[in-house]
Parts: structure tokens; sequence; C-alpha cells
């Protein structure tokens, strides 16, 4: 059937090859439509694609994602993205968690903790941007995620299909059905949940039962069909599926319009395009050809004929751009007739080599070549056998379908790589299946208007509560030692201040001080709440409408297959030869041991002994577990753990839980004033705050009277929904790394953080479970906008 109609179309080329371009009368209404389409794209579109570790998880493990921000139109990094939300939803749009995480250099990186109670079923992920809420269209991202709870013994697999619930849709193409005329119809065959089913030799028979054409579906259940003359009966697919026979009404062909087909894959130099009506032109019939891609809009007049009710037009393949193009045919006054959307190729293919350097007992390293330089890329170690990542959705497509169909896709990275002829024509039959995601009519008659703004960091309002004489003759002081911050700010009239543009993370204590021109500090009472740390996106969550009932089965009336799930190690237990039992010296009474989380750290009593040998409070934080030092005259202590956004390394340092926002104070500070000094080298406790360690200093009452009356004159404020605090990927702990549940839903390694050099080569290393080979999930994009994902196995 393709040799047929390739034949038919070559000699249609060489035969009636005609096309004239916009004529001067035309001119105006040309260049009104550009306006239009300008002004509607003219903000900057962001565009966000979440790279999963997986799409299946246990209620026991992480949900680890990194998150790649590209300008819509430019497809390039978006530098100007800060504040990224990523909220989970449950089956019934329900939102379960909401994270706001911070963006640098257009990426992000992050997790969510999946509440152990979760039930067992599809839960979705959607990200976006404060901004996305001023367009129309919905230009959020959405994943959906399988979660299983090893509780729920009933619950059925749902990667097997639901054969007992299977629908087919059928598309014409340019969206229009024409009766008295040739129409070639695309046509999706899906179970419930959306998965594809591949049919051979399906017939469409008449309203008499006579068969006038087959097609067959792909893996994707897509397939398409021509109908060479309908008539106004209606038609039926009917096709055995399961053993099982089934049959699809068509819709109902319309009695009067214009439609359009396309054919970009046989000829790369030449696009052919045949317009029909059902009934013969009176008058030559004038038509505009719009092609569009965000705001680049061209023109080309064509004109079908008196008498005539069809005609084929060559149209050179340079009047289109790269990726995925709106064709709109309209009348002369602009108004759609039909449209559809086809892609024109380019180079996107980045093969990745990979190969093995080493292998130890613990570890396993890899070095790669890309033909992305100085990119960014994340990386997803599977098992090789892994179910868990079906379904996944690719940088593909987010970042070059999404921007243009209406509905979500995953299978771009199938259409994309290994691009060729046959792919080319299987995308395209795929996008006569979908719709396009902007609207001539709206883009027209509709005036863009910017109410909602970047945001970039949160901020932070306080009202004081106190009367102040004179306000403008004081200031707010906001400090932590932790983001090197210092901040003043104004009071107004209502007596609140505000401090912008804040990059910190959720958690911190930051402190807060009044005081007046000559820097005389006065007790401080006020009411501090963080805002812009928790923006809605306006539109509901969009996910599939079409669901498998809860008690579906696969097959005939059979259940689902269920799969084997790993085991976790919840306790380790060790088992003691034998136990002794030792008085234990008595320690000096502490004094501040349940305060700020000191409990949790590391405790001193200071002593005579510890004034001998180090004199001073320097030298002991020195011996201690901290590196201390001069910088131009300057003290420095760096802690040896880094672990924070955009935090710097040294610890947070109080004395007599006053924060120190100059470290000279400390120098030459003897050890003969100090009680006590609590060491937290992690921080445990005290959140992102503490994420470099907190030194806490107390002084000896005698020496130090007036340490509460100075205490009082500090206020702290713990920020809550603040950025999401960076933590490196751990496995959950799965009890054998060789099972047959390991091998189906287990997690080996996630890397969000590879970069490849000038060159494009890039190395990482992952853990060794004694695996004959793995799965690698590689995606990334480069300075320029050039993306990248595979799928690779390697074997060790």
């Amino acid at each position: 059937m393709i040799k047929k109609i390739l034949s038919f179309l070559i000699i249609v080329l060489f035969f009636t090859p005609h096309y004239t371009f916009a004529q001067a009368g035309n001119d105006k209404l040309q260049e009104n439509i550009t306006n239009h389409f300008e002004n509607y794209f003219k903000a900057d579109r962001e565009k966000i694609h979440l790279h999963l570790n997986k799409a299946t998880y246990l209620t026991e493990e992480s949900v680890w994602f990194k998150g790649y921000i590209i300008e819509e139109k430019l497809k390039v990094p978006f530098l100007k993205t800060t504040n990224v939300y990523v909220d989970l939803f449950d089956g019934n749009s329900n939102k379960i968690a909401t994270q706001l995480c911070y963006t640098q250099n257009s990426v992000l990186q992050g997790y969510i903790n999946l509440p152990a109670g979760l039930s067992s079923g599809s839960y979705y992920i959607r990200v976006y941007t404060n901004f996305m809420n001023n367009f129309k269209e919905d230009e959020s991202s959405v994943y959906a995620i399988t979660v299983l709870n090893p509780t729920d013994t009933d619950y059925k697999n749902r990667n097997t299909i639901d054969y007992n619930n299977v629908s087919a849709s059928f598309y014409p193409e340019s969206g229009v059905f024409l009766e008295n005329s040739s129409n070639t119809i695309a046509v999706r065959i899906t179970d419930c949940n959306g998965k594809g089913i591949a049919v051979k030799n399906a017939a469409v028979k008449d309203a008499k039962g006579t068969v006038v054409t087959n097609f067959s579906t792909n893996a994707f259940g897509i397939g398409k069909f021509d109908l060479l003359q309908t008539t106004s009966q209606l038609y039926k697919a009917v096709t055995t599926i399961n053993n099982k026979e089934m049959i699809f009404n068509l819709p109902p062909a319309a009695p009067a319009g214009t439609s359009f087909t396309v054919n970009n894959y046989t000829f790369s130099d030449k696009t052919i395009i045949k317009i029909k009506t059902n009934t013969p032109t009176l008058t030559d019939m004038p038509l505009l050809l719009i092609i569009q891609q965000d705001d680049a809009v061209s023109f080309i007049d064509l004109v079908l004929k008196k008498n005539t009710r069809e005609d084929t037009f060559s149209i050179n393949s340079d009047h289109f751009n790269e990726g995925i193009n709106n064709l709109i045919l309209t009348d002369k006054n602009a108004v759609k007739l039909a449209e559809r959307m086809i892609f024109k190729p380019y180079n996107i293919k980045k093969e990745l080599d990979l190969s093995v350097t080493k292998t130890r007992k613990d570890s396993i390293h890899i070095t790669g070549k890309s033909n992305i330089v100085l990119g960014s890329l994340s990386i997803s170690v599977l098992p090789e056998k892994t179910i868990a990542a079906n379904d996944s959705k690719s940088i593909y497509d987010a970042f070059i379908f999404s921007p243009y169909t209406d509905t979500d896709t995953k299978d771009a990275a199938y259409y994309l790589n290994n691009f060729t002829k046959n792919k080319h024509y299987e995308l395209d039959t795929y996008l006569i299946t979908q719709k396009p995601k902007y609207d001539l009519n709206t883009i027209l008659t509709t005036k863009p208007e910017n109410k909602f703004e970047f945001e970039t960091g949160i901020a932070i309002k306080g009202t004081i509560n106190k009367e102040l004489t004179d306000r403008n003759n004081y200031l707010v002081e906001m400090s932590s030692l932790y983001y090197k911050i210092t901040e003043e700010s104004k009071i107004n009239e209502k007596n609140e201040f505000y401090f912008k543009n804040l990059i910190v993370a959720d958690s911190t204590v930051m402190h807060f001080s009044l005081f007046n021109n000559s820097g005389k500090r006065q007790e401080l009472k006020m009411y501090p709440q963080v805002i812009k740390n928790n923006t809605a996106f306006l539109k509901p969550l969009r996910k599939p409408v079409l669901q498998c009932p809860e008690n579906a089965t696969a097959g005939s009336g059979t259940p689902d297959k269920t799969e084997e799930l790993p085991y976790f190690t919840k306790m380790k237990m060790i088992h003691l030869d034998s136990v002794s039992v030792k008085a234990k010296k008595k320690e000096p009474k502490l004094n501040h041991n349940r305060k700020f989380s000191n409990n949790m750290a590391r405790e001193f009593k200071i002593s005579e002994g510890d004034f001998a040998s180090y004199r001073e409070v320097l030298p002991f934080i020195g011996a201690h577990g901290y590196d201390v030092g001069y910088v131009n005259g300057s003290v420095y202590i760096s802690g040896r753990i880094r672990k924070s956004l955009r935090g710097g390394a040294s610890p947070a340092v109080f004395i007599d839980d006053i924060p120190v926002t100059d470290l000279n104070q400390l120098q030459g500070m003897s050890l003969e004033f100090v009680d006590e000094i609590y060491l937290n080298r992690h921080g445990f406790g005290m959140g992102s705050d503490g994420a470099n360690g907190t030194i806490r200093i107390y002084t000896k009452k005698v020496l130090n009277p007036g340490a509460s009356a100075i205490r009082v004159k500090s206020q702290q404020f713990l920020i809550t929904n603040g950025f999401q605090a960076p933590k490196s990927f751990k496995n959950p702990g799965y009890s054998d790394y060789n099972s047959p549940g390991f091998y189906n839903y287990g997690t080996i390694y996630w890397l969000p953080e590879v970069e490849t050099d000038e060159d494009g080569a890039f190395r990482f290393s992952i853990p060794n479970y004694s695996q004959q080979s793995v799965k690698l999930k590689i995606e990334g994009i480069g300075t320029n906008g050039e993306l990248i994902s595979e799928e690779k196995t390697i074997a060790f």
C-alpha cells in the first residue's frame, strides 16, 4: 500500500506541480497574522523536563529527579528560571506533597519521599513555575508513575495489556472526514490504560459488510489507511484481538468541507500537499497555507482551480522549520478550514559510547563519549531486566513534541533515535493522531497579559509588634552565618519590613535584630512569614481520561500477573559474644545540652586541662574536627562535610545562642572564659541551617552577667517550605541485590550531576552489586540546546 501511494505521489509531483506565493493583495492580512503570532509568543515560555530515575516505585523508595529547562522558542537552556514547583498527586488528582526546587544554570535536582501509607496505584508528578500561569495553554509538565505498596496483596500489575477494555480512536488527516472524497484516516488502538495494541490485517467494512481496505498498527497501536471514495454510509473497523473479534465504528463523514494530506517523508527537498473538497468549485478558490512554529510564521497562497475537487502542490521544504510545524489551511479571510502537524527532520542523533575502565569489589568505573560538549547529563542505573522503567517520558517528548502537541507523549525517543525514512513515515502517522497545542482563533483574538511574575527566590515579610517613635531611624537586620547573609531592611508606615530574593533551604534558621542609626540594638518582637514559596498552579492536573476499572483483569477473565517485589532490610542486628558491664565515671554536669539540638552534638565541659592544652577557642575547635586558619588576616573555619544549598563551607557559630556574623570575634578568645562548647559537625537537628555543622560556645556566667539581656534582642525564625535542601542519593536498603524482585523493580544508582568536557567525554562510577549487566538511561542537554536520550545496556 505504501509503495502504491508513493508511486502515485511521484507521478503527481512531476506532472502537476504548482503553487503561488503570497500575492501583494494579501500582504496586509499576512502582516496582521504575523503580528498576532509575534505578540502571542512574545513572552518567554519555559519548558521543563524531569528525568525520573524510573517509573515504578515501592513505598520504601524515593522518587529521584533532575530537571532541565529550555526556552520554547529558542530551544536553548533558559537561565532566568529560579523557583520551580514539583507536586505529587494521587489518581484522584489530590495533591499529596509539593517541593520548591532551586534552579541554577537551567537545571535542578531533587527528590520526593513517598509516604509509607500510600496505596498501590497510579500517581502523577507535575512541575511548573509561577510564570506559566500567564498562558492559556497548560505549559506544565506531567509525569505518570506507579507506586507499589508491598502490603497491598490484591494489587494487580498494570504492565500487562487489559484486553477486556480495548478502544479505538480514528483521526481523519487534517481533522476533516469528507463525503464523496478520498480520505486518509489514522487509527490508534489501546487498552484502558493507554497501552498500544498491535493488530494485523484489520478490515474496514462499509454498511453492507464489504471490505473496502485493510490496515495494521505498530507496537504503539498506531496505523492508518485510505478510503478512496467515501460515501455517507457508516464504516466499521473489524479486527481480532486476543482471539476475540472486535468492531469499532468510524465517525460519520461531513457532507461539506475542505481537507488536505501531506507527504514530507518521501523527498528530502519537497513536501507534497493535496487539497480536497467534496464538490467541484464554481470559481477559482483562493486558499492560504500558514506554516507555523511558535512565533515563526510563513505563508503560501494556493488556488484550487475552477471545476476541480482536488489538486496537488509541491512546496520546497525550505519553507518549514526543523522539528514540528503546524500547517493551517484557511480561506482568503484566514478562517481555518483544516490543520495538521508535520515533522521536518534535523540532526538529533547523539549516540553514546560507553566502556568499563575498572571493576573493583565495591564499584565499577565507566567512561563515555558523546556529541554534546560541555553538557549536563543525568544517569539512572537499573537492573538490565527491569520493568520499573516502562512508560518513561524522555527529554525528546518534553522539548521536541510537548511544546506543540495538546496531549503528552512518551514515545519520541523511539521515533527520533536512529531516524530513518521508515521512522519518519511512522512519526508522520503518529502526528495525525495529535491535536496542535495552539489554536489559530485564540491567537488572533487574544491579547496576552503577564500578570504573574518570574519568581526569584523566596521573600520574608515581617511586622514589628511595638510602636516606634521614628521608624525612619530604625532598620531590621537579618543574618545567617551559614548562607553568609547580612541584610538590612527599612520599616514602612505599617511597621513592616521585607527581605526579597532569598535563596535559602527549608528549615533554615534566620536571626533578626532591630537597631537604630547609632547602631544600638533594641528588643525586637515581630511576626515574620515566608511568601513566594508556595505558588499554586491555576490549571487542573492534566492526566489521561481513560482509566482501567479497579476490578479490571487481563486476558480472558484471568487475574493480572503479579511480579515479585524486592524486600528491604528494616533493621540490622549484631550478635555479641559477651557483654561486660563497667561503672561509668561521673561527668561534670552540663547546663545547655538540651538546647538548640545540642543533644545531637559532641559536648565539652571546658576544664582546666583544656585551658592548659589549647589556651584559646580556635585551637580547641581546630583539634576537634574543623580546619581553622587565616586568609588575608581574617579567621576562617571550614567544615569537612559540605552538602548545602548555595551555602558557605563555614559552620554556623553561636556565642550564648547569638549568631556570630564575623568570625574574627573568636580571635584571641580564651578558653578560661568558656563554660561549654557543643560541636555538631553534621548539623543534625538543625535542618539546612546546620548543613556544614554548628558550633555553640557558652561563656561562664560570672564573666557574662548580661548574656540573657543581650539574647532577647535577637529573634530567631525557622523558614518552612523553603527550597528543598540537596541530598545525596541513597538506596533504601534492599535485602538482596540478586533476587527476582530486585531485578524487576530495584534501583542500583542515580547520578544527577554528570558533566561532559570540551570533547564530549565524561566519566562516572556505580556501586558493584555483583550484577552481570545493567541498564543505563542517560539524558542531558548541551549549552546550545543539543539533546540526548538513550538507553544503554552495559555488561561487566
